[in-house]
């Protein structure tokens, strides 16, 4: 018996999905598969370097201060004792320096093949070889499965191969109309949103005489139907696991104006315990239950030489997180959950002057509602005060404070809660294929983090919590140098502020400074 009308609803649009495609094929006069290949080659070489943390070393939670330092003091003169006995037997050290200087080159592959039956049907695989760093991944860091293992010098290769894409469209073209069922990437307007790839469906109607599109779906991000913990060989529970349903609206009435209004919702039962462990222990540790909406309107405008996106996102609901009882020195005593109402919001817009052909100039802020970090009762911030959570964004703002795309990255979209940035960029066309970016950016806490859990940047130390999270320089020159490879030289400086050691809770460091190279052939 189904649990839910959603669940109704999905099941008979899958239904409806099958009998429609074996009706049309069987009336499709049969035609010839035919397969096209698309994909791209990558290697790139990282020099990197820093001399602060990337993520929080220290636990989030309320503690006996004077219990930490007797600990802390305990394993400072363990490691000193450690280290003279090697040195007095003329053994390596024992101790490295509290900074990196790392260089170091990989490799990735992409290959996606689509099968077309009739102009009813096509199929697409996308795999993924890489990234595979050149030598492996070091001693005793290398395994045997995953896209980024093998490297090293042996006739024994590592399972490095991943799937990206596997889905299967179903088109009318006579109706514009496509249903796409399968992995596949999820996006949001600017990726603010979503940007991931997931399982599930997606429709889409075109109504051309309006200038618009729509599109509708769902995807599966995790599914706990078929677990058995208590080992009784019968799956625990159904219906339990975390969906995202979602519409979008896509609409240019005008030539030089385009819209996007779109929803999307999180109904996510799992509870699943997520720990996160660092150098002196276990950081946090989270589970929860959400129930959240995100509202959002995006808008492009054209004007001559300027081009202007306007981008307001809206979040609400609830959510139920672990906030277990603890005791006077912060022990766990007792397992609860609590409930938190979330409304949260994120706003982002980018101006844009083209000065000629060769030289434009682009401003952009962006950011959300809420304070960075966690409070003192060791909870996500993000949980109180108008907090806004994220779904599965994809994005980046500059090369370092807001990243993805390789390098060193302090924080990614799922991690902007609470922050936001601001910066100026110009790009210059230097002679025919090779353009020249330079960029300067600043980022800031929304609020400045609390620092009473902190057991190194706190005011018992002296130190005082900011909104300040620093400022970072950006050089990129990319060269076409043919219609199908390009040549990506990128680069970046952060200088960190208090207000990046308050979130880290770090005394020591202020650089983080990255520089690789890419060559790209697609084909």
């Amino acid at each position: 018996m189904l649990d839910s009308p959603i669940q109704k609803i999905r099941i008979f649009a899958l239904v409806i999905f099958v009998l429609v495609g074996i009706s049309l094929s069987a009336q499709e006069v049969e035609e010839k598969t035919k397969i096209d290949f698309q994909g791209n080659y990558r290697v790139r070489g990282f020099n990197l370097g820093r001399d602060i943390y990337t993520s929080r070393q220290t636990p989030v939670t309320p503690y006996n201060r004077s219990e930490f330092l007797q600990q802390y003091n305990q394993d400072t003169l363990t490691k000193y004792q450690n280290e003279l006995a090697a040195r007095e037997k003329g053994s390596p050290s024992t101790l490295t320096p509290q900074k990196e200087d790392t260089t170091y080159y990989d490799t990735r592959m992409t290959l996606n093949m689509n099968f077309s039956t009739s102009k009813y049907f096509e199929a697409l695989v996308g795999v993924q070889i890489g990234d595979i760093i050149f030598g492996g991944r070091g001693v005793n860091q290398s395994s045997n499965v995953g896209p980024g293992q093998g490297g090293e010098a042996t006739f024994s290769s590592a399972v490095n191969m991943q799937t990206n894409f596997l889905y299967l469209n179903f088109k009318l073209p006579e109706k514009s109309f496509v249903a796409r069922v399968g992995l596949q990437l999820f996006t949001s307007a600017q990726g603010r949103v979503v940007f991931v790839p997931g399982t599930g469906v997606n429709l889409t109607k075109d109504i051309r005489d309006w200038n618009t599109t729509i599109e509708g779906g769902w995807f599966v991000a995790k599914q706990n139907n078929l677990t058995d913990l208590d080992k009784n060989t019968f799956a625990d529970k159904n219906y339990q696991g975390s969906n995202v349903y979602f519409y979008k609206i896509k609409t240019s009435f005008f030539n030089n104006a385009k819209h996007e209004l779109y929803s999307f919702y999180l109904d996510d039962n799992l509870r699943d315990v997520q720990d996160v462990n660092g150098v002196y222990g276990l950081v946090s540790r989270t589970s929860d239950a959400n129930q959240l909406f995100w509202h959002g309107l995006f808008n492009e405008f054209n004007f001559s030489d300027f081009t202007w996106t306007i981008h307001g996102i809206y979040n609400h609901g609830t959510v139920k997180s672990l906030n277990p009882y603890r005791d006077a020195n912060g022990n766990e005593i007792q397992q609860k959950y609590d409930k938190y109402n979330i409304k949260g919001g994120f706003f982002d817009t980018q101006l844009s002057y083209r000065y000629n052909e060769s030289v434009s100039v682009t401003s952009m802020i962006s950011g959300s509602t809420g304070r960075p970090g966690y409070e003192k009762d060791g909870t996500r911030s993000n949980l109180h005060g108008n907090g806004y959570r994220t779904l599965f964004p994809g994005y980046s703002l500059s090369n370092i404070a807001n990243d993805f795309t390789g390098g060193y990255a302090l924080f990614s979209g799922r991690d902007m809660s609470g922050l936001y940035e601001y910066g100026i960029f110009t790009d210059i066309v230097l002679s025919g294929p090779l353009v020249l970016t330079l960029g300067y950016y600043r980022l800031y806490g929304t609020k400045s983090p609390l620092i009473d859990n902190n057991r190194f940047y706190n005011e018992e130390n002296f130190y005082h919590t900011s909104a300040y999270f620093g400022q970072e320089y950006n050089l990129n020159l990319r060269w076409s140098a043919f219609r199908d490879m390009q040549i990506l030289l990128r680069s970046g400086y952060f200088i960190a502020g208090n207000g990046l050691k308050a979130y880290l809770d770090t005394t020591q460091g202020t650089i983080l400074r990255e520089l690789f190279v890419t060559a790209e052939h697609r084909f």
